[in-house]
């Protein structure tokens, strides 16, 4: 009989019958590690011990709550068998029985560790993951930086290029396209999403393959409609910060007592008391929100932590508070007091060092005494706190005051009246405000009075309709005594972000690059399936992970052989399996389909998933079934054009008319290819201007477009969406894919004829399960096995049955390429692929800028920055900036910023004057053409000069001051000599007295922009 002994929560206790635990290990369980069970999982009683009762607080007693002691979480557990641990897991309190002798009796279920890692995980999404050690600011300076190989540790995202929603580029000699910084968006890479997986749930992993340079070439592109700042993101830049009401009339007010000048307040308690603003006073807390103490309590100053672009607001209800003077001045008669208090109600925008540098937004606050009512000496008045809508006292321009009337009838009238309800409200607020980081905004009020004494008038019988204008006052006197007060009733002080999408300058949150909907355990899983890993627990640290491809994880060498061979029970029958260890006819290996243009062209073509592979090469009459594994990330067609040798992923959608729009996309995964060179140059462009490159930052389902060695699609595909073009070159195409790669010598193993699965029953003692471990080798009669599994291994009854999978001379995988040359020829077996370039209206080559533009033909291109554009016709360019434009025709080629232009029935026209129209490759309405082969003065009838040179320097005399906006186009005809522009009286043309063409069919054009010449 083996000695049992159990421990829970480091302590021995008490057995009343053996486990009798019937153990079943199972190789399948580490392929599949997201459907593997615990090695072990049991429900036992265990009696009610002083030792047991203690680890369990007494929990019998029913009118006594639990402790510390909680039964919804796991408690250590310890099983050894002869000194020898076996289990090593955890326990859970399922229920506790009491005896009719008052016995305790406690049944608790007892789990192994093994496949506790995808437990732990749980349901958790990605966006569960902390990625803001990643943030940065979105700029060129930051994307170029990342643009290594390897990919920088430090950062562990690339900015790769990806066509998300049009094809850009032409061939053209001498074109250069425009990559904007908003065109780039970051792509994290698989190693830190893992990375953060498991320090998520505490758990490290040992890994040659996850820490290889391949794996962490590895990344997820960015995959949603727009690149937008997260809700958390929005939330860390706006505050709320209400003003509150006081009572008191001591703490809460502007106090000023003179008229000369002004004096100037922040919005802070120095203004509205010292409470302000703290934000759970009384006014309207539930509102107030300041994740990031973005607004200073004490100041009342708000300082922006992060650039970008703002909405800011700040609205105040206010209260006039005015006292007269005690004493009165020296006159005599009776006298009367008119009062206004002005206000400046200012939104100032300071730098980061507090130096002013503009007023965004200002109001005038005009608040006067009753019309009606006369401040005798010493007595006050307070306007209404909840004025009616339309009074008087309130005006946002100033007020003034006057009598008229019999004595002691007073008015005042207001110019502007506030037309705010309630009318004593005021705001000052700015829209789409671009702010930088430390910047600050300030509420600020500058105060002031207007204030006067005056006697009555000495006429006794006027009227009361009737103004005497020829009567003067008789004394009037301005006054600096008395107290006037502002009060703030109420207010807020708050900003908002303009919009959410990201755009250059800001500092990218970059928990939003990452994919949403997706569970943590989905992602590791599917990069488990990619590269066929086999997953174990450290044997030596039960939260760590033994994680190699299968190929890998098996260890070599006459060490890592076990020999069972005087544990094989002879007396039972050894059963041989024939036909390998598979009840599949067909494996299919597949990347999720997704409904973007290119994916759903490859499916509606094949009628396949683009990079998939199904294994039917097993020859078996009886196997019906096909068993398929799939993954979580859809793939993602690259795509190129005949014009230009980059290839670039693409995700897009079409709309009715063919044209590409932006989409969702199902989650991702690339290599990252590092920096390709490019025979056409394009530009990165960021608000200082464009660096131009002859390299671009390639990523792809290949490690390159031309001379691929490593292909993460199951296989190739039917076909590629770029060709072997005169400016690429051909392409030599690889094998290496995750099939053959990863899958093949497994396959090869278990559906070979020849392969066999033996069953046999071994002795197997507690030092066996101890040492067990599938990635060593077992040998027995003679022949070498891989361990697939031990059933029901009972301690009690060390008699075991075991299943192996008999070793076969496999021969490893070696990669071989072959050049591409759309369609025909094979590599290893397979077709290469055809050559496309993406069918629909990708099919005629067209590569389109926007979606307000309307094209018809093949081969056509339009910039990005161009709209409002109609082409029926092949082979015309349509360049950056230009607009309103139809063209029916062929070749035509309109330069950059042209505007208005119509070609009717016209070919092989170049544009740059806007307003241009041809019909019939006419110009119409736009001067005349004229040939000169002397010097001449231009004249404004005429729109080109063509100089013949060919018997001498020809000069072209510009008008010194003709209509603004006049072109002239300058074309020199003959390859001898100079055809020379210049302006007459001393004028430039782009800052030159001259403008030479010496080269045969040479041309400028010009345009007079009021002053000088520019060439356009």
């Amino acid at each position: 009989m083996v000695k049992e002994e159990l421990y829970i929560g480091g302590q021995r206790v008490e057995l009343l019958e053996s486990l009798n635990p019937n153990l079943t290990f199972n190789i399948s369980d580490i392929a599949k590690p997201d459907t593997r069970k615990a090695d072990f999982s049991k429900t036992i009683t265990l009696p009610g011990s002083k030792t047991i009762n203690k680890i369990f607080e007494h929990s019998f007693e029913v009118n006594l709550a639990l402790q510390t002691f909680n039964p919804n979480l796991k408690t250590s557990v310890v099983y050894l068998v002869d000194g020898e641990i076996n289990i090593d897991g955890y326990l859970q309190l399922k229920q506790i029985n009491i005896t009719d002798t008052d016995d305790v009796i406690y049944e608790v279920t007892i789990t192994g560790r093994l496949g506790d890692f995808i437990t732990d995980v749980g349901g958790s999404l990605l966006t569960d993951l902390d990625m803001s050690g990643l943030d940065h600011v979105y700029n060129k300076a930051n994307q170029l930086a990342t643009w290594v190989n390897p990919i920088d540790p430090s950062k562990n995202y690339v900015y790769p290029m990806i066509n998300y929603d049009i094809n850009y580029g032409t061939f053209q000699q001498g074109f250069t396209e425009d990559w904007y910084v908003e065109d780039f968006y970051p792509a994290i890479t698989v190693w830190k999403y893992l990375n953060e997986i498991f320090k998520a749930v505490d758990y490290t992993y040992t890994s040659a393959f996850i820490d290889s340079a391949f794996f962490k070439t590895l990344i997820v592109p960015y995959g949603s409609k727009d690149f937008k700042i997260t809700e958390a993101g929005i939330n860390a830049r706006i505050f709320k910060a209400n003003t509150p009401y006081f009572s008191s009339t001591s703490s809460d007010t502007l106090t000023f007592a003179n008229s000369s000048g002004a004096d100037t307040y922040n919005v802070d308690p120095s203004i509205v008391g010292a409470s302000y603003p703290q934000l759970e006073t009384t006014y309207n807390t539930a509102e107030n929100y300041d994740t990031s103490n973005v607004h200073n309590t004490t100041t009342g100053v708000y300082t922006v932590n992060l650039d970008g672009a703002y909405n800011i607001i700040a609205s105040y209800i206010f209260q006039g508070i005015m006292t007269v003077p005690a004493s009165m001045p020296s006159f005599s008669g009776d006298f009367y007091n008119a009062t206004t208090i002005y206000g400046l109600l200012q939104l100032n925008h300071y730098d980061s060092g507090g130096s002013f540098i503009a007023t965004l937004d200002e109001v005038e606050v005009g608040i006067a005494n009753d019309q009606t009512t006369a401040l005798t000496l010493g007595s006050t008045y307070t306007t209404a706190a909840s004025p009616t809508f339309g009074d008087l006292h309130y005006s946002t321009n100033g007020m003034q005051s006057g009598i008229y009337g019999y004595a002691g009838v007073w008015i005042y009238w207001a110019y502007n009246t506030n037309n705010n309800n309630p009318c004593n409200q005021y705001t000052v607020q700015a829209s789409n405000v671009n702010l930088l980081q430390n910047e600050q905004i300030k509420v600020e009020i500058k105060v002031g009075l207007y204030s006067r004494i005056m006697n009555s008038f000495n006429a006794p019988n006027y009227s009361d309709v009737a103004l005497d204008t020829s009567t003067p006052y008789l004394g009037t006197e301005e006054h600096s005594g008395g107290e006037y007060k502002l009060k703030i009733l109420s207010g807020y002080f708050k900003n908002t972000v303009v919009n959410n999408n990201l755009v250059e300058g800001l500092t990218i949150d970059m928990n939003a690059p990452v994919p949403e909907k997706v569970k943590q355990k989905d992602f590791f899983m599917s990069i488990v399936k990619m590269f066929n890993l086999y997953v174990q627990t450290d044997a030596s640290n039960e939260r760590n992970l033994i994680i190699e491809p299968r190929e890998d994880f098996y260890l070599d060498g006459s060490a890592n052989i076990v020999d069972w061979t005087q544990k094989l029970d002879y007396n039972q029958a050894l059963e041989l399996l024939p036909m390998g260890a598979t009840d599949n006819k067909d494996y299919m290996y597949k990347y999720k389909e997704d409904k973007d243009y290119y994916n759903l062209l490859y499916t509606d073509t094949w009628n396949r998933s683009y990079g998939d592979y199904l294994y039917n090469e097993f020859d078996n009459d009886f196997l019906k079934n096909e068993f398929t594994t799939d993954v979580i990330f859809s793939p993602t067609p690259s795509v190129g054009q005949w014009w230009y040798d980059r290839v670039i992923p693409t995700i897009i959608k079409t709309d009715k008319n063919g044209q590409a729009q932006r989409t969702e996309s199902n989650i991702r995964i690339l290599q990252w290819g590092g920096l390709k060179s490019t025979g056409q140059q394009w530009r990165h462009v960021d608000q200082s201007g464009g660096t131009t490159k002859t390299d671009y930052p390639f990523s792809g389902m290949y490690n390159d477009p031309y001379t691929p060695t490593i292909d993460i699609g199951f296989s190739l595909t039917r076909e590629i969406y770029w060709d072997d073009n005169q400016v690429s070159g051909q392409i030599t195409l690889t094998d290496n894919n995750l099939f053959n790669k990863y899958y093949k010598k497994m396959i090869d193993e278990i559906t070979d004829k020849d392969s066999k699965i033996v069953r046999g029953w071994f002795y197997l003692q507690p030092t066996d399960i101890r040492d067990l471990s599938f990635r060593k080798i077992f040998r027995f009669e003679n022949a070498y096995f891989r361990l697939n599994k031990i059933e029901n291994y009972n301690p009690n009854n060390p008699l075991t049955k075991c299943e192996f999978l008999k070793l076969k001379d496999v021969d490893t995988f070696t990669p071989t390429t072959a050049i591409a040359v759309g369609g025909v020829g094979l590599i290893a077996g397979l077709e290469l692929p055809l050559f496309a370039t993406g069918g629909g209206s990708k099919k005629n080559g067209n590569s389109l800028g926007n979606l307000n533009i309307s094209v018809s033909g093949q081969n056509n291109y339009v910039s990005k920055s161009a709209k409002n554009i109609m082409i029926v016709g092949d082979n015309n360019k349509v360049f950056s900036n230009c607009s309103n434009m139809i063209i029916r025709g062929n070749r035509n080629v309109v330069k950059a910023n042209t505007e208005n232009v119509s070609l009717l029935n016209t070919d092989d026209t170049t544009i740059s004057l806007s307003g241009s129209v041809y019909i019939n490759n006419t110009r119409e309405g736009g001067g005349s053409l004229l040939n000169i082969n002397a010097s001449v003065d231009a004249e404004e009838s005429v729109t080109t000069y063509l100089g013949d040179t060919s018997g001498g320097n020809v000069v072209l005399t510009l008008l010194a001051t003709p209509t603004i906006g006049k072109t002239w186009i300058a074309k020199k005809t003959d390859a001898a000599n100079t055809f020379q522009l210049r302006v007459s009286g001393g004028g430039t043309i782009d800052g030159s007295a001259t403008k030479n063409l010496t080269s045969l069919n040479e041309s400028v054009t010009v345009q007079f922009d009021g002053t000088n010449y520019i060439i356009i």
